[in-house]
């Protein structure tokens, strides 16, 4: 198959109102994760590795930072004159309105799908963290002569996963019945915001929501559609996580001291790429005791680290103590400060022998470049 006959589509602002702590100030795409990536990295990296040249970034508010990130597209091998990297930012078509859904967010991206010229396009939530072969789903997707296919994984539901829809198949794999609104804690064959649908059919759909002023893509089409349309699933079973609350975001975070997780997450067979950084290594003092910790470079550390994630160029002072954290990149911790259970955003500074504790349910936060 041509890799031309495949183009993505990522949602840079999917469900930035769950994780409003950190979006506040940025696209949900461009949350920084795990020492030196963004979430884009993942959905960018699954679709290169897949052989598809040509994506486009549908954003809503908030993407300077992402643009910083992405640039032309070269870190991803999408800097090319033929296809590439485009962003996408609202208000791109005539008549469109500021999108309050998916239907809008596509309406605004009309013009991309229209000249893209590829065969399929695979449309891919920015908030979904794992490791997918979209090869295999492509694959599958033309084997079954589907119209749309639905990535799905197998596991307990939680709440605020947004549009997340519980899928019942026939013998074959064809989706029979799709729940909404199902409960939190039901184990069920889900959704996670990753599907691959013909191009055409796709401006149809698209064109045909926006005349009726319906919503959702997935509430008010592909649920309704679902006897009409040829509705498969393609299972993913590794490593999941959904960006939907600040608890989430930890666990996802943390979840990456697991060496069985890393090993899921980031694939050797499958890469993820991210914007490269050239800094010093991270310098420990003698001092210094650090376990159970991803660090990135660039770091200074005097004090006590455990348990934690510490993006570039975070300093720790002597005596200070951090454990259970995650700090983000130029975050400074003064001597003896003590840290449990915190979450520092980018160029927030902790003040000596300050005593910051969150729980485990309840994380202490500390915005962009603010000073404690």
């Amino acid at each position: 198959m041509r890799t031309s006959a495949v183009a993505g589509l990522v949602f840079a602002n999917v469900n930035d109102n769950l994780l409003k702590k950190l979006t506040s100030r940025r696209s949900m795409a461009s949350v920084p994760f795990g020492a030196r990536y963004r979430l884009i990295d993942f959905s960018l990296s699954n679709l290169v590795n897949a052989g598809i040249t040509n994506v486009g970034i549908v954003t809503k508010e908030n993407y300077r930072s992402l643009m910083d990130h992405v640039g032309s597209g070269i870190y991803w091998d999408l800097d090319r004159k033929n296809g590439g990297l485009y962003i996408l930012p609202p208000y791109s078509t005539s008549g469109a309105k500021r999108n309050s859904g998916t239907i809008d967010a596509l309406v605004g991206a009309i013009e991309y799908i229209k000249h893209c010229k590829s065969e399929y396009i695979v449309l891919y939530n920015a908030d979904v963290l794992a490791n997918i072969d979209v090869s295999a789903l492509i694959k599958e997707h033309i084997a079954n002569s589907a119209d749309i296919t639905l990535v799905y994984h197998n596991g307990k539901l939680e709440a605020n996963n947004g549009d997340v829809m519980k899928l019942s198949f026939k013998k074959g794999g064809r989706v029979s019945e799709i729940a909404l609104d199902a409960e939190s804690g039901d184990v069920a064959d889900f959704s996670i915001g990753v599907s691959v649908i013909g191009r055409q059919l796709l401006l149809d759909i698209v064109n045909d929501a926006y005349e009726n002023e319906l919503n959702s893509f997935n509430r008010d089409v592909i649920a309704k559609k679902v006897k009409q349309l040829k509705i498969y699933g393609f299972r993913h079973n590794g490593y999941l996580a959904f960006m939907n609350c600040t608890n989430s975001y930890f666990k996802a975070n943390m979840d990456l001291l697991s060496s069985e997780v890393r090993a899921e997450l980031f694939d050797k067979n499958r890469p993820v790429y991210t914007k490269t950084r050239d800094d010093m290594p991270t310098r420990y003092g003698t001092k210094a005791d650090v376990k159970n910790s991803l660090i990135a470079d660039g770091c200074v550390i005097n004090g006590t680290v455990k348990n934690s994630i510490l993006f570039r160029g975070v300093k720790v002072e002597k005596g200070a103590v951090v454990e259970n954290c995650i700090l983000m990149q130029e975050t400074k911790v003064g001597e003896k400060a003590q840290l449990n259970n915190v979450i520092a955003d980018k160029n927030a500074v902790v003040g000596e022998e300050m005593v910051l504790k969150g729980t485990a349910q309840k994380h202490f936060f500390i915005k962009k470049n603010q000073t404690l």
